[in-house]
């Protein structure tokens, strides 16, 4: 049984993205890539379900900030595909630089309902 957030790792890498989970893309960033990460759950109001938040971070080279965009788009199409299922949450951050791994981030938030155990 796989989890929504296996769901949305494995739809991006077959969609042709470089995926990665959480802390292990650590190196210079040479190539476009996305990092995706479970973000929580929040209850929803008045009936019996959780919301699960998941990010989709979005980094280009330090050199190709023009990309940037493009690639988001890129991904915002290739999610669009696992709807009903994953929704956009509606928050998209603005573009941070992330000296670390020299590279430009955008993060895309999406939610999940589920039925709460």
């Amino acid at each position: 049984m796989s989890t929504r957030w296996q769901d949305i790792f494995l739809h991006l890498q077959e969609n042709g993205f470089d995926v990665y989970p959480p802390g292990v893309k650590v190196n210079e960033c040479l190539s476009p890539y996305v990092v995706v990460m479970h973000d929580g759950s929040v209850p929803y109001t008045g009936i019996s379900t959780n919301i699960d938040l998941y990010s989709v971070l979005v980094y280009v080279p330090q050199k190709q900030y023009s990309e940037l965009e493009v690639q988001v788009q890129s991904v915002k199409v290739a999610m669009k595909k696992l709807e009903p299922m994953i929704l956009p949450y509606g928050s998209q951050t603005p573009s941070f630089y992330d000296d670390s791994v020299k590279a430009h981030m955008i993060s895309i938030e999406y939610k999940n309902y589920k039925k709460r155990l």
